[in-house]
């Protein structure tokens, strides 16, 4: 049974997580839940009426729940915030290339949230770092994505040190730039990220470089969903020219 229950759909694992960091935060107040229930089941919704029309069968949107309690736990509460559900689903279904969506569904309903509503993004799901590594360092396992966690990780720890002494601020000025729900929950998501051990190390090292530019030159907005949906558009392209041998 315990076999059973290890290799059940990570998806699975990842909603039930996420959930367990909402609670740790002390974000179980009626309002609350009502402001989580609202965005997972706006994304729900849309994504099962999708997947109808595609598949021609009811499916459950598993992967749209995940998309709504990581929304749900990042954006802050607002009377749009709805909108950053229904962006994630439909750039699933609609921006694709080569039959797969370019963009990590959750990532891309925080950016339409953050730079065209103007919503904050203040990750209320991210206060026990210790709880999202210790069920993070589990989800990266399973996807195999350890040594994407790893790249990334370490290079931007060295890009913000350098960042940090270039600016002429204290060496660890910026160390609090790693934000391990993001690099966990975001960053490692199958479909959106390289299969090959090569590729992962250095989509791990392009996507911090990204990171650490956003956070430099466009601080109005938040820099890691940003980095994230660029180095998405570049394993896209990358992955086209299949010369490059990029998975």
């Amino acid at each position: 049974m315990f076999n059973k229950i290890f290799k059940a759909d990570t998806r699975w694992y990842a909603a039930a997580f996420i959930v367990i960091l909402l609670v740790s935060a002390k974000f179980y107040q009626p309002k609350d839940i009502g402001y989580v229930f609202s965005i997972c089941v706006s994304s729900c919704i849309l994504d099962f009426i999708i997947l109808c029309l595609i598949n021609r069968r009811p499916s459950f949107p598993l992967s749209a729940l995940v998309s709504g309690l990581i929304i749900s736990g990042v954006l802050a509460p607002g009377s749009f915030s709805y909108v950053a559900a229904l962006a994630a689903i439909f750039s699933k279904h609609i921006i694709r290339i080569s039959g797969r969506h370019i963009f990590n569904p959750a990532g891309f309903g925080l950016f339409i949230a953050n730079v065209f509503l103007g919503l904050p993004l203040i990750w209320t799901v991210y206060v026990n770092p210790w709880l999202a590594v210790l069920f993070g360092l589990f989800l990266a396992y399973r996807v195999r994505k350890l040594s994407l966690v790893l790249s990334f990780t370490l290079s931007l720890f060295l890009l913000s040190l350098a960042y940090s002494l270039i600016t002429r601020q204290g060496a660890w000025a910026n160390a609090g730039l790693l934000n391990y729900f993001f690099i966990f929950f975001m960053l490692i998501e199958p479909k959106t990220s390289p299969v090959y051990l090569r590729s992962k190390i250095i989509y791990g090292i392009i996507v911090s470089v990204l990171v650490i530019l956003c956070f430099a030159f466009l601080p109005k907005y938040d820099f890691l969903v940003l980095g994230l949906l660029s180095g998405n558009m570049l394993h896209a392209l990358l992955r086209r020219k299949t010369a490059l041998n990029w998975r």
